[in-house]
């Protein structure tokens, strides 16, 4: 019998193997070849995470077990900015390509597809103080426990549109699919004891979803294998737009670089499990001893309260789908030197992404550059990049975010709060395209 966990990691190594073969294939002519007119194309794939409060130290102690002092809480109740802690991030891949121009034109037909793990959570101070802390320390003031949450989906998408070939300018239209996913949030809560701990007043509004369906079902895998599951697949649709707008001085070394994906609806399909409860305490006197709530049934655990508590099935409703627009300010004063200013936003980020960097070219098929982050998920990071051109049309990109986050286990890595990486194969658009500022050119024979 095959365990679950080699039959998984033969299925990636299978992914990864079919993957590797594609890209290959559709990626890698010799350099001798004469330029054909097809656009840009590339293969992407990627893993980040990323976070503002929790440390990689910090999650190696709860992981590692013993008692947690206040050596270790104290820092990161401190690092909540706004009151708030935040942890996301996304694994995924993505091929996207551009055929050439018809007939001769501008227009070409151009088309993406992916698939997209996404994952975000998000806590209050006052939450993490209750949990690690108690609330010992701070009576006489109102614990808010509202905006917490925690979500997580698969996305996959498949676009089709059109590219000019002169002002690369983009449009598709895209169809996603929502394959599972769950969700659960506090939508509005508070916990609250008077200062001589008297008196308590307390409020909690919760809700979870989880989009599958009630019931085993049965996954196909390779080798000939099945895999039961507890619970069923429940997909959902939708429709959106992406593309991108670059915008070029005819006269001055700078662009603007805008891009957008998957504006538009998920049609969720009515099915998926939601769970709801409420309940609230008050009470204007909380005695030691007596008939009713008192300190003596709260210690003992023999509390009575009025709960709501609702178990069922969704309806049919309308989400937005997890879109993102980034916008990027490039000013290159030399061919080989490249600064760059952008910002981003959606994909289930808390706020906005900020980027500031530089790039540089000191050999013809090599480029490297570096990047600072702050926004998103986490606070200020650095990312490293570079370019390898290995033919006439191709060139690997590969970028690191926090390179020392990824030293998991090691010391060096304990005050790291972020971690990614991704790969990209890229294919240079041919004759008749013009190039994108700060890219290599193609140098095929004409």
């Amino acid at each position: 019998m095959i365990k679950f966990q080699t039959k998984v990691s033969i299925f990636i190594v299978t992914m990864l193997f079919t993957s590797s073969i594609t890209v290959a294939a559709c990626l890698s002519p010799s350099d001798s070849s004469k330029v054909k007119r097809s656009g840009d194309a590339s293969f992407s794939f990627w893993a980040n995470q990323s976070g503002n409060v929790l440390s990689t130290g910090f999650l190696s102690s709860l992981a590692q077990g013993g008692f947690i002092g206040h050596d270790i809480l104290d820092p990161v109740l401190e690092s909540h900015e706004g009151g708030m802690g935040f942890f996301g991030g996304s694994v995924g891949w993505e091929k996207k390509w551009a055929a050439k121009p018809f007939k001769g034109g501008k227009w070409a037909l151009c088309g993406s597809m992916g698939s997209e793990i996404l994952y975000d959570s998000r806590w209050t101070s006052d939450l993490f103080e209750l949990i690690f802390y108690g609330n010992g320390g701070h009576t006489g003031r109102v614990d808010v426990l509202s905006g917490t949450g925690i979500r997580m989906a698969e996305f996959n998408r498949f676009g089709l549109g059109f590219e000019n070939a002169k002002t690369r300018q983009r449009l598709e239209i895209s169809l996603v699919q929502r394959l599972t996913g769950f969700e659960w949030s506090i939508p509005y809560g508070y916990f609250s004891v008077s200062e001589n701990a008297d008196s308590l007043d307390t409020y909690l509004q919760t809700e979870a979803r989880l989009h599958a369906l009630d019931g085993s079902s049965t996954m196909n895998i390779p080798f000939g294998d099945s895999l039961d599951l507890p619970f069923g697949f429940l997909p959902a649709y939708g429709i959106g737009i992406s593309g991108s707008l670059p915008l070029a001085s005819e006269t001055l070394p700078i662009r603007f670089d805008i891009n957008f994906s998957d504006f538009g609806i998920l049609f969720e399909p009515q099915g998926s499990s939601v769970a709801w409860f409420q309940e609230g305490i008050a009470t204007t006197g909380l005695p030691v001893f007596g008939d009713s709530l008192t300190w003596e049934s709260v210690v003992e655990g023999n509390i009575s309260t009025d709960s709501l508590f609702l178990t069922g099935s969704s309806v049919k409703r309308m989400a937005l789908l997890p879109y993102r627009l980034s916008a990027h300010f490039i000013y290159e004063p030399s061919p080989d030197v490249m600064l760059e200013l952008g910002v981003e936003t959606g994909g289930w980020m808390p706020e906005p992404l900020y980027t500031a960097g530089v790039g540089w070219t000191p050999f013809d098929r090599l480029a490297f550059g570096l990047q600072a982050k702050y926004g998103g998920w986490g606070r200020m990071r650095p990312v490293v990049w570079t370019q390898f051109k290995y033919s006439c049309r191709r060139m690997l990109v590969i970028e690191i975010e926090d390179p020392m986050g990824l030293f998991i286990g090691n010391e060096s890595s304990d005050f790291t709060y972020n971690r990614g990486v991704t790969f990209r194969l890229e294919r240079l658009a041919g004759d008749g395209w013009n190039a994108r500022g700060g890219r290599f050119k193609s140098t095929c024979k004409r």
